[in-house]
């Protein structure tokens, strides 16, 4: 009597799936929730870097050109509000619109699609999808929220994505 039904030796676990793939990673599928916080700690340094590094330099140029602290502060203030502004509206924003997927979610496989038709967003669609995200990350009891939402919803779908009607999925 066999106990756990019939297991042959042969092939008693199937194939074995492609190296680095789980068993929903097929090109295609939703994006795990673990696969999108890698993503997202892969642009986080990206972010920090290309934020701070402009405003580095202008502190340096500032000094060699001999500014007054006063006015240096001033001009250095109003360039971080600007620089960190603009760096919202483009980074994340510009790279999911013109090709999927910010560096991030390139470098994981996936991509931030329309749900309705797999097409890539448009630029307003992903303008209001990143600060949509950053309204909902800030604030812990819609941050648990999302993380519910991507977890439990059968596209994996997170409050910011459900807000324009996208997903983000395996690419390859």
């Amino acid at each position: 009597m066999m106990m756990f039904g019939s297991v042959s030796a042969t092939n008693d676990l199937g194939a074995f799936p492609p190296v680095g793939s789980t068993p929903g990673s097929r090109p295609g599928s939703p994006a795990s929730l673990m696969r999108r916080c890698a993503a997202t700690a892969v642009d986080l340094p990206i972010a920090v870097v290309g934020i701070l590094v402009p405003l580095l330099a202008l502190d340096r140029i500032l000094g060699i050109l001999n500014v007054p602290d006063g006015e240096a502060g001033t001009i250095w203030h109003a360039a971080a509000a600007v620089w960190g502004l603009a760096f919202l509206l483009l980074y994340s924003p510009l790279t999911v619109s013109r090709w999927g997927a910010s560096l991030g979610k390139r470098a994981l496989g996936l991509e931030v699609v329309r749900l309705r038709d797999g097409e890539r967003l448009s630029y307003g669609s992903a303008v209001i999808r990143h600060f949509t995200n950053l309204l909902v990350t800030g604030i812990p009891v819609l941050c648990i929220a999302n993380v519910s939402s991507i977890t439990l919803s059968t596209n994996a779908s997170g409050i910011h994505d459900k807000a324009v009607g996208s997903a983000v999925i395996h690419r390859r």
